[in-house]
C-alpha cells in the first residue's frame, strides 16, 4: 500500500513537472547561475527572512537538540553562536556579495580561486561555476 502511494505521488509530481514546463516555456535552457543564485534577483531583504528561516528553524529545532542529546549541555553554546554569528555575517558578507557579482563567481570556491589564483584550485575538484560548459 506504501509503495503504491509512493509511487503514485513521484508519478503526479513528475507529470505536474513536465507539464507545467510546456505551459510557460522559458525562452533559453536555465544556466546554473540562474538555478542556484536566481538569477541574482534577491533582495538583502528577502534573502534575510529566508536564511533566518533556515537557520532558526533546521538548525535550531533539529541540529542543536541532536547536539545537546549527544554531548550534553556544553552544546548549548550553539544557539549563542547562531544569534550572535547572524547579524555579524549580514555585515560582513554583502562586500562577498559585491565582488562575487562582478566577477560573476557562483561558489566559494570560484571566488578563492578567482582571488588568490593558487594552481592548487585548477587541480582541485572542479567547482560548479566550471561545470556550465557541460550543462549547455
Amino acid at each position: 500500500m506504501s509503495v503504491v502511494t509512493f509511487l503514485a505521488v513521484l508519478g503526479g509530481t513528475s507529470l505536474f513537472a513536465v507539464t507545467a514546463r510546456r505551459f510557460r516555456p522559458a525562452p533559453e535552457l536555465p544556466t546554473l547561475e540562474s538555478w542556484a543564485l536566481a538569477d541574482r534577483r534577491i533582495g538583502a531583504f528577502a534573502m534575510w527572512f529566508l536564511l533566518g528561516g533556515t537557520i532558526y528553524t533546521a538548525y535550531t529545532f533539529a541540529a542543536v537538540p541532536g547536539l545537546v542529546y549527544g554531548i550534553g549541555a556544553l552544546a548549548f553554546f550553539a544557539l549563542a553562536y547562531t544569534v550572535i554569528v547572524y547579524p555579524v555575517a549580514f555585515v560582513l558578507l554583502p562586500r562577498l556579495w559585491t565582488v562575487a557579482r562582478r566577477h560573476r563567481y557562483v561558489t566559494v570556491a570560484d571566488f578563492v580561486r578567482g582571488r588568490y589564483g593558487s594552481p592548487m584550485w585548477r587541480w582541485s575538484w572542479p567547482s560548479p561555476a566550471s561545470w556550465r560548459p557541460c550543462l549547455t
